[in-house]
């Protein structure tokens, strides 16, 4: 007897624990993302996630302007270039070639890529990884930004590179593949933070 009531007391236990463990599941599923159109400005950094992010966001209409050493103010060019036919969203990978002495014109040029993409606009942007600690300026400067401005979303890369040494390639600025793919899926979930929509209001 005592048998069998040990057993139907595990029983119980073992689906109180699994309900526990469902509940949990379903109240920490990520927000949906409807399809969109999103775009990419940066340099080679946006170049290694722009498959993965094509990967992450396949009902998307990415249009990517990405390059190979392109520094922040070329970025900002381009930028203008765009004007009204900028995305909803838009993925900023931009400061990683800027001379370390240039904190004040990177500070000019992300308040003029944030008033470019306006209060309508989803701006993403990944924090800078080179050289140790010398571009801790510039993060701080992304950091300042993002605190008064609504539209814009951080990845904090450095701190997914602090955390997997493995995100980063040999030459100490690159993603790996595997940081590629968690650098894609951080900007997508940035993404879901702030759609366009809610940011008119």
């Amino acid at each position: 007897m005592r048998g069998r009531i040990l057993v139907i007391g595990l029983l119980a236990a073992a689906v109180a624990v699994v309900a526990v463990v469902h509940f949990a599941r379903r109240n920490t599923t990520k927000p949906a993302l409807q399809p969109g159109e999103v775009s990419l400005v940066g340099d080679s950094l946006n170049l290694g996630v722009e498959p993965y992010l094509r990967t992450e966001l396949r009902r998307w209409l990415i249009v990517a302007d990405d390059e190979v050493g392109r520094s922040t103010a070329t970025g900002v060019e381009h930028l203008k270039a765009k004007g009204a036919s900028l995305a909803p969203y838009v993925v900023v990978s931009l400061g990683t070639n800027d001379p370390v002495e240039t904190v004040d014109a990177f500070r000019a040029d992300v308040a003029e890529v944030l008033g470019l993409a306006g209060s309508n606009r989803c701006v993403v942007w990944a924090t800078i990884h080179r050289s140790g600690d010398a571009y801790e300026p510039f993060n701080e400067v992304l950091r300042v930004a993002a605190s008064g401005h609504r539209s814009l979303r951080l990845v904090e890369w450095t701190s997914m590179i602090r955390a997997h040494p493995d995100f980063v390639a040999a030459d100490g600025i690159h993603g790996s593949p595997s940081g590629y793919q968690a650098r894609a899926r951080a900007i997508v979930d940035a993404l879901r933070t702030c759609p366009p929509k809610q940011l008119r209001a």
